[in-house]
């Protein structure tokens, strides 16, 4: 019963169950809390007077309205080009070249799956609900945010083209001056680029075959730029419902990886039966499967791109971020990869930064005028990392410079995973190696999308 209240429970674009504050969507409190109220009515201050939202279709509509208010620049330059580009399309009936079809599936991502969340959209939402859900047109406005149809696009429209004057009347009218969203806005262009960057590439590995290219580039900002490797002969392969289930079998005994595609299942990576049709796995690939074990099925495909992420290619132009696999030193030594000398070099470096970093950071709050007994209590906990940390999360200055701790790690000399199982490596090296691929490819994925809050500033920011 928990699951079907929260399947039927209204998620916003951009929402996930497991998120961020302002991303978090609460699908089974918003169940149970319509259960009540359908049960048992109740009233609220904020809730009187207005038409019930009771169908997704109408609370969707209206939280398009209110995100088009509330738009940053970076959302406005994607949206409003892909506008141009239908209007152009309706007038001319022309058709579209790769570019124009990826500006229309960015907005398109944009738009459904990757809002931005902050309390001001929602008070953007309460604002648009007060105008058009009261009085004697409140049932015939709610079923145009359902229908969605032309009275509700020239309004989404009118919205989404605010100029800089009227975002300012409009900002100062909400009280919202103090913050601009901007960085949001970016990072919600980030991850509707990245997202159909991902069709792509599932794409890619679904319909290649044996004879097309084996590499291709994740092309900036959506990635730090990194180049994919497949053996030639390693394919994904999309079967009909009815056909699936020795793939399936395969997948549940960790033999080969399952991930979504288009309504159905992909399987990856198998290889042709020689002589006859169909397919088989590809021998060893267990240890790799075995790694991503407990991956929700959306993030199967991040795993696969870490799995063939090339880490020592040269780039005839650097990429923005280090592209570089770092290993543990204690495993690289286990893995005879290092010496006990090596292993003990790169420990030492590792402390001679951490105290280096210590040193900085007290040097720094003092200059900042931090009390005296502050500074002796970081001064007592140098060298103890987890004490010196749990201290600068005390000091509240907001640009206050970030503490990490340094690990000894050994950079990885090797390319990628898929071509250490093709030369015969160890299942034990080759299932860390996918742990360790595909968690460093999903923090140069976050250093990425944050690349992109900085760069939405330097481009749009909101200037007073």
């Amino acid at each position: 019963m928990l699951e079907r209240a929260r399947a039927v429970s209204l998620r916003l674009p951009g929402q996930h169950p497991r998120a961020y504050r302002d991303y978090q969507g609460r699908m089974l409190t918003d169940a149970v809390t319509t259960a009540i109220a359908c049960a048992e009515p109740f009233y609220d201050d904020f809730l009187t007077g207005l038409t019930p939202l009771l169908r997704h279709g109408a609370a969707l509509g209206l939280w398009r309205l209110a995100a088009a208010a509330t738009s940053t620049r970076p959302e406005k330059a994607w949206l409003q080009a892909a506008t141009a580009l239908r209007a152009d399309l309706h007038r001319t009936d022309a058709s579209l070249d790769f570019e124009g079809q990826h500006i229309l599936r960015v907005a398109e991502a944009l738009e459904q799956e990757e809002s931005w969340h902050a309390l001001t959209r929602f008070e953007s939402a309460t604002f648009l609900a007060r105008r058009y859900l009261t009085g004697p047109r409140a049932e015939e406005r709610e079923q145009a945010l359902y229908e969605q149809d032309k009275p509700w696009h020239h309004l989404y429209q009118d919205l989404l083209r605010t100029d800089d004057r009227e975002e300012r009347r409009w900002r100062r009218q909400h009280r919202s001056t103090s913050y601009d969203w901007t960085g949001r806005g970016g990072t919600a262009v980030w991850r509707a680029r990245r997202r159909v960057d991902l069709e792509y590439f599932e794409d890619w590995l679904v319909k290649r075959t044996r004879n097309d290219p084996a590499a291709g580039v994740m092309e900036e900002p959506t990635s730090p730029g990194w180049l994919l490797r497949i053996p030639p002969d390693w394919l994904a392969h999309a079967p009909t419902p009815a056909a699936a289930k020795p793939y399936a079998t395969w997948a549940s005994q960790g033999q080969i990886l399952a991930f979504p595609f288009r309504n159905r299942h992909a399987y990856w990576p198998v290889l042709h039966q020689e002589g006859t049709p169909g397919h088989r796995p590809v021998p060893g690939f267990e240890p790799i499967a075995a790694a991503a074990a407990g991956l929700r099925p959306g993030q199967v495909l991040g795993f696969i791109e870490a799995v063939l992420i090339d880490w020592n290619h040269t780039f005839a132009e650097e990429p923005y971020l280090r592209i570089a696999l770092d290993v543990p030193a204690d495993q690289a030594y286990r893995f005879g990869f290092i010496t006990a000398e090596e292993q003990h070099r790169l420990m030492a470096e590792a402390r001679a930064a951490l105290l280096r970093i210590m040193d900085e950071f007290i040097s720094w709050a003092a200059d900042d005028g931090a009390h005296a007994s502050y500074l002796d209590k970081l001064r007592g906990a140098r060298g103890n990392a987890r004490a010196f940390q749990r201290l600068t999360r005390r000091y509240t200055v907001h640009k206050m410079p970030k503490f990490s701790v340094p690990r000894s790690s050994w950079t990885w000399p090797g390319r990628s995973v898929a071509a250490e199982l093709v030369a015969g490596s160890s299942p034990d090296l080759l299932q860390r190696l996918a742990g360790a691929a595909h968690r460093h490819s999903s923090l140069l994925l976050e250093q990425a999308m944050q690349a992109a809050w900085q760069r939405a500033f330097d481009q749009y920011g909101f200037r007073m």
